[in-house]
């Protein structure tokens, strides 16, 4: 699945690391789901969304 978790996580001036703290993973997790190696739960998607402040939908592509 492809996102745009590296994008916006850039353009919010944030590190691999301190998203992953703010949405309680660990940094390879972040690591895994800008790859799309990682399908996260829900719960995970709407977290990484509201720190990068945009919607699941705009943050996720599902078409693939």
């Amino acid at each position: 699945m492809k996102n745009r978790i590296k994008e916006l996580r850039i353009l919010h001036n944030l590190t691999q690391e301190e998203l992953a703290r703010r949405v309680g993973v660990r940094r390879e997790t972040i690591l895994f789901l800008e790859q799309g190696k990682y399908n996260p739960s829900l719960r995970l998607a709407h977290d990484v969304a509201r720190e990068l402040r945009t919607k699941i939908d705009e943050l996720f592509d599902f078409e693939d």
